[in-house]
C-alpha cells in the first residue's frame, strides 16, 4: 500500500456506508480466523508499505501487530478501531471508489476482492484479534479427531484427513488397485518401477500383511538411499561443478555417497542435520561426520582470475545463510541481507547474527584450478591407506633416530677431539647452500646503479648492446614495456644456472647500499627469479636467509616465495610482509587450510635492516618450522597446522602454473619500498648457531662455541644440533636420507588421493559486522555475534554454544516451531507431490496456510517423539488409507475438492526428471544398479559445454559401457549446463538451494521421450526383451503377449482391451512400414551403444521399438498414479 493515510479530510461516502452495512448483514456464520483468513490478505496486499520494515513504512502505519494497527495516527484517526467499523480508517479506505483514497493504491497494482473486503470488515467488527503467525508457534498436540467412518482409518493420519472430508460431505476414495499401489510405492521409496514378476507376486500374495511386507522390503532396499538422496541433493544444491563463469569441476561425489549411506543406514534426522551443519565440531569427528559438512560448501565458488576473493567469500557465507533458512526453517532470509524483511520478523541484525555462525570457515573466495577448495578431508582408498600406514610406520624409527638425544653425545665428543686449528675454519663453510646472492656482481649496465637509474631510452640502448654480447649470466631484454635478464651469481650448485629478474620498466629494481656492500631495492611490478631446482616440496628440508629493509609503513607483498598464484591456492612456500608490518610464513598445498600458516606478533621496523631466517625439516608439521628475526625467535601465532599434500603438484600429478623461487612478487601482489641483500638458500635445515652466524658472522659463534672448555646445557644442545644437521653423524645422516625417501613416497600417494571439501572453523575468530546493503566492502561499525531470530524463537546462550553446533542444537529444541514442521512437510511433499504447506520454501507470512494444520503438528511431534526415525515416519504415511487411495476422483470430489486440498483422492503427479529416465532404463533391463561412486557422463548433445565453460570443463567426454546406464542421480551435474533432458522435466540447475521443483507440461518433454538416444535405446532393448521372454508354458509368446509384456514393463499393469487393440494396430502398421523400409529399421536399431541382438529380425524389433517408445509417452509411464 502507498501512503495509505496521507489524506484525512475526505468525507465518509454514503456508498461506503452502504457497503459496510451490506457486508455486516451478510457476514460469515463462523468467527474470522486471523491466521487463515486475515494474515494472508495483509501480508500480500498491505505489508509492502505497512509491514515489518520500519524504514519502508508509509504514513507511519504498520499493520503487523494489534498495537501498531490500532495506534493513533498523526491525523488523530486510527486505522483499526476494534468492534467499530465506522471509526476505522482502514474500512473507509478499502471501501472507497476514489482512486486517490482507495487502498491498496491503484499504483501498487494490488487489489482487494469483494470477498476479501468482506472478511476484513467482519474481522474488525469482531474486535480485530491478532494472532501470532501459525508457523512461529510451537507445534501443538490436538485431541484425536472425531470421525464417523472410523473403519476407513488405518492410521492417525487418516483421522485428520477424514475429519475434513466429512465436514465437506465427502467420502474417501476407493483404494487403488494392487498394480497401481506397488508401482506408486516402488517409485516413491526406491525411485524404480517394480518388475513384471514383482507385480505378479504382490497380486498373488493375499495375506493381510502383504502390503506391509512390501513396504518393509522397499525401505530396506539399498536403492532407498538413492531415492531419498535425490530429494536432498536439490536442498543441498549439490553439483559436480563450481558454477559462475568458469564453472570448473569439483570432487564432491563423496558427499552424495554419504547422503545415500545415511538414508540407507536410517541415520536419525536429528543426526543427519547436526552432522551436516556441524559434524566437524563434534568430539573426535569421524570421516563421515566431516564429509557431511560438505553440505555447507556445496554452493557456487569462483575460479575466475582478477576477482576480489573477499567479495566472493562473503557471497559463500550468504549462500549458507539462505540455504539454512530455506532447508531447515522454511524461510527466505535473503531480504534481510540489505534491510529488514518486508514480510517476516527478520531484521538485518538477525540476518548477520545467523551469518556469524557460518563466517568462521577457513576458506578463500577463489577456488584453485587444481585441487579442491580448502578446507578438505583426505579420502584415501583402502589400498592407499594401507600404503600410507606402512610408510608412516617405517618413518617412525628414523624420526626417532634424528631427534637430538643423549645417545649422540659421545659421537659429538669424538668429533670435537678431531677439530684443530687447521680445520676449524671449515666449520663455517656453507654446507648444502644452493643459492647465494649478495648483489655485488650485478651488471649495472642492465639495471642501473644506486646513484643514477638510467632513463627508458638509455635502458633500451643498453639492452641492444647486451643482446649483442650476452653471456651465461646475462640474457636478452624484452622491449617494449617489460624487461627481463639474468644476474651474475656465485655458482654454488650446478643445478641453479642463474637468477632471472623481470618487471615493468617504470618500476624496475635498482641498486642501493645494502646490509653488506650493495643490495637491491624493489619499487613494485618487478621480481627476481631463480630456477626450478629450488622447488622444494613438503618432504624436503631447506632453509632461507635474507636481509631486508622496509622503507615505508603499510606495504604488503611476498618477500620471498616459491609459490603459485592465487588461482592455484598459493601452492608452495612463502614469507610475506603484511600491511601491519608483521610477517607470515606459509607452506601450502591450497591456502588457507591445507597448509601451515604462521604470523608474527613482532613487526619489521621501518628504515632498519632486519635479518630473516627460515628453516624447515621436511616433516609437514608446524613443529618442523623455525624462523628468526635478527637472531631471535619472534612471538607468533600459529593459524593452521594441516599440510597434507604436495607443495608442488596437485592430484593426478598435475603441475600447472608452477613458479620458480622469486623475490618480491607473486600474482597478484608485488612488493614495493623494500630493500634486500645477502640471500642464501640451503637444501637442508640449518641449526640455530648457523642462523646466528648468518645474522652476525663477526662473532665467530661456531668456532668460539667449539673452542669453549666449559659449555652450558643450552650450548651443548646447540652444538649437538649443528653436529647432526650438518650430517657429521653417519647413522643420523642415513636416517635423514631414508626419511627423505619415505616422505617422498608418502607425499606422492597422499597428494594423488581424493579429498572433499568440508567445514572447519578458523583458529582465530573472525568478527562479523552488518554490511551496508550487503556490500562486502561496506561494513558498518555494528558488530554482531552468532544468534538466531529472536522474534521467532530465541537462542538460549546458556544452553547452546555460540557456534554451528549450538545452531544445530537450537534447531532441535523441542520448542522450535519450524524445524520439525519443515522436515515432515518435505517428506509429505515427496510422497504426495505437494506438501500440506504448498510453499515448502516459505512458512512465513507470504507462504500458504497448511491445508491440515492439526495433521502437520501431529506429524511434527510424532517424528520427534519417535527419535527422528525417517523410515518409521515414511512407513506410517505409506501405510495410511490416505496414501492408498485411487487417484481418479468421483464427480462430487471434482466439484467440492477440485484442487484436491482435502485429499479426497491420491494426488497424481509426474515423476521427478531423474526418475523418468531411470524408469526407462529399469523397464528395459539396461539399468546398472551400482550404488555410489563418481559421476558418469551418459549421452548428451554435442557442444553444450564448449559454449558455456572454460578451464577444466570445456569438453563433454561421453562415457561408454556401464556408465551409460547408471541411475540419473549419478549423472554429471554441471551448473552452467545441466543435463538438458532433465531440465526439460523441471530439474533445477542446483545453483541455489531448491526445496520444491516447478511443474510444467511442455511439448519438449514428449520430444525427449521420443528422440533422446537414451529413451530410444531403452525402447530398442525392451523390444528385444519382448521377443525373448517365454510365456508361462515355456513357449515363445504371441504378438499379443509381447505387447502386454512391454506395456506391463513400462506401466506396471496390463493394457485394457481397447488399449491392446490400439497397440496391436500400431505394431502391425510399423511392421509393414519397416518391411518396406528395412534400411530405416536398421538405422533405428543403431541408436545407442548397447549391442543389438542380430539374431532377431530387425523389422520386428524396429516395430516393437516404436511401440515401446509410444508407451513411454503414455501418461502412466511418467506419472505416479
Amino acid at each position: 500500500m502507498l501512503s495509505m493515510f496521507k489524506r484525512y479530510d475526505c468525507k465518509f461516502f454514503s456508498v461506503s456506508a452502504f457497503l459496510v452495512f451490506f457486508i455486516l448483514n451478510t457476514a460469515y456464520s463462523k468467527k474470522i480466523d486471523f491466521n487463515r483468513q486475515i494474515k494472508p490478505i495483509l501480508s500480500d496486499r498491505c505489508f509492502k508499505c505497512h509491514g515489518p520494515d520500519k524504514s519502508k513504512v508509509d504514513a507511519e502505519l504498520q499493520l503487523t501487530s494489534f498495537e501498531a494497527a490500532t495506534a493513533l495516527l498523526p491525523s488523530g484517526k486510527r486505522a483499526i478501531v476494534p468492534f467499530n467499523t465506522k471509526e476505522s480508517e482502514l474500512v473507509r479506505r478499502i471501501m472507497s471508489d476514489d482512486p486517490h483514497e482507495v487502498m491498496p493504491s491503484p499504483k501498487s497494482n494490488l487489489q482487494l476482492t469483494a470477498e476479501e473486503k468482506k472478511i476484513l470488515v467482519q474481522w474488525i467488527a469482531e474486535g480485530a484479534e491478532y494472532q501470532e503467525h501459525w508457523a512461529f508457534i510451537s507445534p501443538f498436540k490436538y485431541p484425536s479427531p472425531l470421525v464417523i467412518n472410523k473403519a476407513w482409518s488405518k492410521t492417525t493420519i487418516d483421522d485428520y484427513i477424514l475429519q475434513k472430508l466429512e465436514e465437506k460431505g465427502l467420502k474417501p476414495n476407493i483404494e487403488a488397485t494392487k498394480e497401481v499401489i506397488i508401482r506408486r510405492l516402488s517409485l516413491d521409496l526406491i525411485g524404480l518401477p517394480p518388475t513384471v514378476e514383482e507385480v505378479q507376486n504382490f497380486i498373488n500374495d493375499t495375506s493381510p500383511t502383504a502390503y506391509e511386507k512390501l513396504v518393509d522390503r522397499l525401505l530396506s532396499s539399498p536403492h532407498f538411499g538413492e531415492r531419498m538422496a535425490l530429494e536432498w541433493l536439490d536442498v543441498a544444491r549439490y553439483a559436480d561443478s563450481h558454477g559462475y563463469q568458469d564453472d570448473g569441476m569439483r570432487n564432491t561425489y563423496p558427499y552424495r555417497d554419504w547422503v545415500i549411506r545415511a538414508f540407507n543406514q536410517n541415520l536419525s534426522y536429528d543426526k543427519f542435520t547436526v552432522w551436516q551443519l556441524a559434524g566437524d565440531l563434534l568430539p573426535n569427528p569421524t570421516i563421515d561426520q566431516l564429509i557431511a559438512t560438505c553440505f555447507n560448501r556445496n554452493h557456487q565458488q569462483s575460479q575466475e582470475g582478477g576477482v576480489v576473493p573477499e567479495e566472493y567469500r562473503v557471497e559463500y557465507v550468504s549462500d549458507r545463510v539462505a540455504t539454512f533458512g530455506k532447508a531447515f526453517l522454511g524461510l527466505s532470509t535473503e531480504c534481510a541481507k540489505c534491510h529488514t524483511h518486508k514480510y517476516d520478523p527478520i531484521e538485518d541484525k538477525d540476518y548477520y547474527a545467523l551469518y556469524a555462525f557460518f563466517n568462521q570457515n577457513n576458506e578463500s573466495g577463489i577456488v584453485p584450478y587444481n585441487g579442491e577448495a580448502s578446507p578438505t578431508v583426505l579420502l584415501p582408498t583402502p589400498a592407499a591407506q594401507k600404503s600410507l600406514d606402512s610408510l608412516r610406520a617405517l618413518m617412525e624409527p628414523h624420526i626417532t633416530a634424528t631427534k637430538m638425544t643423549d645417545q649422540y653425545k659421545n659421537d659429538l665428543e669424538k668429533w670435537l677431539t678431531k677439530i684443530n686449528a687447521s680445520n676449524i675454519s671449515s666449520l663455517k663453510e656453507p654446507v648444502g647452500r644452493v643459492l647465494y646472492l649478495d648483489f655485488e656482481k650485478i651488471d649495472t649496465t642492465l639495471i642501473g646503479d644506486m646513484i643514477t637509474p638510467p632513463t627508458k631510452a638509455e635502458l633500451e640502448r643498453r639492452a641492444k648492446e647486451l643482446e649483442r654480447s650476452k653471456t651465461d649470466s646475462t640474457i636478452k631484454i624484452k622491449p617494449p614495456g617489460k624487461f627481463s635478464g639474468f644476474l651474475n651469481m656465485e655458482k654454488v650448485d650446478s643445478t641453479v644456472k642463474a637468477v632471472r629478474f623481470s618487471g615493468d620498466r617504470d618500476k624496475y629494481p635498482f641498486l642501493v647500499t645494502g646490509k653488506k656492500g650493495r643490495g637491491i631495492s624493489f619499487r613494485g611490478e618487478a621480481s627476481i627469479e631463480a630456477g626450478k631446482a629450488l622447488s622444494y616440496d613438503r618432504f624436503q628440508p631447506f632453509s632461507v636467509s635474507i636481509w631486508v629493509k622496509l622503507n615505508k609503513h603499510g606495504e604488503e607483498g611476498p618477500i620471498f616465495n616459491k609459490a603459485n598464484s592465487e588461482e592455484e591456492g598459493f601452492r608452495g612456500w612463502a614469507c610475506k610482509l603484511n600491511k601491519n608490518g608483521t610477517l607470515s610464513f606459509q607452506f601450502a598445498h591450497v591456502l588457507p587450510d591445507n597448509a601451515i600458516d604462521f604470523v608474527t606478533i613482532d613487526t619489521l621496523k621501518v628504515g632498519e635492516w632486519t635479518h630473516i631466517a627460515l628453516t624447515y625439516d621436511g616433516s609437514s608439521k608446524a613443529s618442523g618450522i623455525r624462523f628468526w628475526l635478527n637472531g631471535k625467535i619472534p612471538e607468533y601465532k600459529l593459524l593452521v597446522d594441516n599440510l597434507q599434500k604436495s607443495m608442488v603438484f596437485a592430484r593426478f600429478n598435475v603441475i600447472r602454473g608452477t613458479r620458480n623461487f622469486t623475490l618480491g612478487s607473486n600474482s597478484p601482489r608485488t612488493l614495493q619500498n623494500m630493500d634486500m641483500d645477502e640471500l642464501a638458500i640451503y637444501k637442508r635445515a640449518l641449526s640455530e648457531i648457523e642462523v646466528l652466524d648468518l645474522y652476525d658472522a663477526s662473532q665467530d659463534i661456531i668456532p668460539q662455541l667449539i673452542s669453549k672448555k666449559s659449555r652450558s646445557e643450552e650450548e651443548n644442545k646447540q652444538l649437538l644440533s649443528y653436529f647432526l644437521l650438518r650430517g657429521y653423524q653417519s647413522d643420523v645422516k642415513r636416517s635423514q636420507d631414508s626419511l627423505l625417501s619415505l616422505r617422498s613416497q608418502e607425499n606422492y600417494i597422499a597428494t594423488n588421493e581424493e579429498e572433499v571439501m568440508i567445514m572447519t572453523d578458523r583458529a582465530e575468530y573472525r568478527k562479523t559486522f552488518i554490511l551496508d546493503r550487503g556490500a562486502y566492502d561496506a561494513p558498518t561499525k555494528i558488530e554482531v555475534t552468532p544468534n538466531t531470530i529472536p522474534k521467532i524463537f530465541p537462542f538460549d546462550e546458556a544452553k547452546y554454544p555460540k557456534n554451528r553446533l549450538g545452531l544445530a542444537q537450537w534447531l532441535l529444541d523441542e520448542k522450535n516451531p519450524l524445524f520439525a514442521r519443515v522436515a515432515v512437510n518435505r517428506f509429505w511433499q515427496m510422497l504426495f507431490g505437494k506438501g500440506l504447506v504448498l510453499t515448502q520454501e516459505d512458512f512465513g507470512n507470504q507462504g500458504s496456510f497448511p491445508t491440515h494444520p492439526e495433521l502437520l503438528d501431529y506429524l511434527a511431534l510424532n517424528f520427534r517423539e519417535k527419535n527422528w526415525d525417517v523410515k518409521a515416519f515414511l512407513k506410517e504415511i505409506v501405510l495410511s488409507a490416505t496414501y492408498r487411495q485411487s487417484s481418479y476422483p468421483s464427480e462430487l470430489a471434482k466439484e467440492v475438492d477440485f484442487a484436491n486440498d482435502l485429499y479426497s483422492r491420491y494426488p497424481a503427479h509426474r515423476l521427478p526428471a531423474e526418475l523418468v529416465r531411470d524408469n526407462a532404463l529399469a523397464a528395459s533391463g539396461l539399468l546398472v544398479p551400482q550404488i555410489g561412486g563418481p559421476s558418469v557422463h551418459p549421452y548428451q548433445p554435442e557442444g553444450l559445454w564448449e559454449a558455456l565453460a572454460t578451464r577444466n570443463a570445456t569438453k563433454y567426454i561421453q562415457d561408454h559401457g556401464d556408465s551409460l546406464y547408471r541411475r540419473s542421480l549419478y549423472t554429471i551435474w554441471k551448473r552452467s549446463s545441466p543435463p538438458p533432458s532433465m531440465l526439460n522435466f523441471d530439474a533445477t540447475d542446483r545453483s541455489y538451494c531448491a526445496v520444491r521443483r516447478q511443474k510444467t507440461a511442455s511439448p519438449l518433454q514428449a520430444l525427449v521421450l521420443m528422440n533422446d538416444p537414451q529413451f530410444v535405446e531403452a525402447a530398442r532393448i525392451l523390444a528385444e526383451k519382448m521377443q525373448r521372454i517365454p510365456n508361462t508354458t515355456g513357449n515363445n509368446m504371441s504378438e499379443s503377449d509381447r505387447l502386454v509384456y512391454g506395456f506391463q514393463a513400462l506401466t506396471s499393469r496390463k493394457p485394457r482391451k481397447e488399449e491392446l487393440s490400439i497397440l496391436t494396430e500400431l505394431y502391425e502398421n510399423q511392421w509393414a512400414y519397416f518391411k518396406e523400409n528395412k534400411e530405416k529399421a536398421i538405422d533405428l536399431l543403431t541408436v545407442g551403444e548397447y549391442q543389438r541382438d542380430e539374431k532377431l529380425d530387425p523389422v520386428v524389433t524396429a516395430a516393437y521399438t516404436i511401440v515401446a517408445s509410444t508407451i513411454m509417452n503414455f501418461d502412466e509411464f511418467a506419472v505416479i498414479r
